[in-house]
């Protein structure tokens, strides 16, 4: 099964269409409840982060990963780099960053230019 949602982030409203949507695809490629569940925590804290961090629509691709054999479910978003820096440990946004980290078995922070960076989470199916 080959694979790609976007959610787009408008509104609040939305985090709550990509924890739903990302547990989708979660159960649909064979994932435990337990890690559907991590998942689309992860999906929503990111979708959070999104709709906080920047004015503008964004939005969250939910895709197939596959590496040496392995398959499993990546999620990627495009951030303000200065809500995922670290600076303020103790803000919500970085908090909710840290976390959806936590959730899954992979992350990864590219940074694009000096305002924005590419997030991508992996989890992978045991």
């Amino acid at each position: 099964m080959d694979t790609q949602t976007r959610i787009y982030i408008n509104n609040d409203l939305d985090i709550v269409t990509a924890r739903m949507q990302a547990r989708q695809v979660a159960k649909d490629m064979g994932f435990t409840t337990t890690d559907q569940a991590r998942i689309s925590l992860a999906a929503s804290e990111l979708a959070r982060l999104l709709s906080w961090s920047t004015s503008e629509a964004s939005e969250i691709v939910i895709s197939n990963a596959a590496r040496n054999g392995h398959r499993g479910l990546q999620v990627n978003c495009l951030v303000q780099l200065e809500y995922i820096s670290g600076k303020d440990e103790g803000s919500i946004p970085t908090k909710s960053f840290m976390g959806a980290c936590q959730l899954v078995d992979e992350s990864n922070v590219e940074v694009h230019d000096e305002r924005r960076a590419m997030i991508t989470l992996i989890k992978w199916l045991k």
